[in-house]
């Protein structure tokens, strides 16, 4: 059992394999995000698979005013700035996320175009960009194979489940047959990959939402992102069902869920989120009434109780498992 923990000795202190802890180690200290917008819209709102956009869907949830499409992306950094750095004073550097809506959903030379201008805002460590795993065609994968030789760049997919119902329920209108073709298409080409994960749905059994972490291990991501699912105000989710009618686990449910699921995860990926966090007004449910940081505290008081910790239950691909 304790093979797991020796892979990497960076997660036995945390009980996690934290962004300070890969941060340190690429970047040589702590960095933060940048969240721009570079106006690039997403295939299932724009009529090219739908148009009514994924059921927990509310981009503005998590839109910061400075993420403006009208300004261009090193005025949004710069206006985005002040308050990072007074947020985060111990930064050596910042990451330029491309983060609204589906950034590889258009022409390549755009992409390329956008990529050279995030990589040369002033102080840029490198970019973050966020997509779908169905968005990929070979040209764009082209594109982030010359960003990634460049300096840091990462992909970070919504798979969102390894689970098909789970994924047809959200109305993602892509399979976790896409994310592993892209998973593996991105790393073919040198390109480090994240995976957004929504634990705590109504349409998966908890059993399968854990088993999950080993399928997205296996497939080869270097960092996840966890968000527990929530009703927002402008999603489809908000209407026509009332918020309590979803059946949202509770706080101390999901920290369980969340605790059995890095259990499974493999040690060397990054767990760059442990759990969403959208803007008071605008959530609808589940409203827990404890803040973010003490639901992080129980999914690792969870991992202390059993003595467990990140990689625990991870098996490589081949052997035995007792999930």
């Amino acid at each position: 059992m304790e093979r797991a923990r020796s892979l990497s000795p960076a997660v036995a202190d945390p009980l996690y394999h934290s962004p300070a802890s890969f941060s340190r180690t690429r970047f040589g200290g702590p960095v933060f995000r940048v969240v721009v917008d570079a106006g690039f819209s997403c295939p299932v709102r724009d009529g090219t698979l739908g148009t009514s956009g994924c059921l927990f869907c509310s981009i503005e949830g998590f839109r910061p005013p400075t993420s403006r499409p009208d300004l261009s992306l090193q005025e949004q950094v710069s206006r985005a700035l002040p308050r990072l750095w007074h947020r985060y004073p111990r930064a050596i550097g910042f990451l330029v996320y491309l983060q609204p809506y589906t950034h590889t959903h258009g022409p390549p030379e755009r992409l390329a175009a956008v990529l050279e201008q995030a990589g040369a805002c002033r102080g840029a460590l490198g970019v973050v960009i966020g997509t779908r795993p169905d968005a990929l065609p070979d040209p764009i994968l082209e594109v982030l194979e010359r960003g990634a030789r460049r300096g840091f760049l990462q992909v970070e997919l919504g798979v969102q489940s390894t689970h098909e119902t789970t994924l047809e329920s959200m109305r993602r209108r892509h399979t976790w047959e896409d994310s592993r073709r892209a998973i593996r298409a991105l790393r073919e080409r040198g390109v480090r990959v994240g995976a957004h994960v929504i634990l705590g749905t109504p349409w998966e059994p908890v059993r399968r939402q854990i088993r999950g972490a080993q399928l997205l291990s296996d497939a080869g991501v270097d960092a996840v992102k966890l968000h527990h699912l929530q009703v927002l105000r402008g999603s489809a989710m908000a209407s026509p069902q009332a918020p309590e009618a979803w059946g949202l686990p509770g706080w101390r449910t999901y920290a369980r869920i969340a605790a059995a699921f890095l259990e499974r995860l493999a040690p060397t990926v990054v767990v760059e989120r442990l759990l969403a966090r959208a803007p008071d007004e605008m959530l609808l449910a589940p409203r827990w009434g404890v803040p973010p940081e003490r639901v992080r505290r129980e999914i690792l008081s969870v991992l202390r109780a059993q003595g467990s910790f990140q990689g625990r239950r991870y098996r490589r691909e081949g052997e035995p498992s007792d999930a």
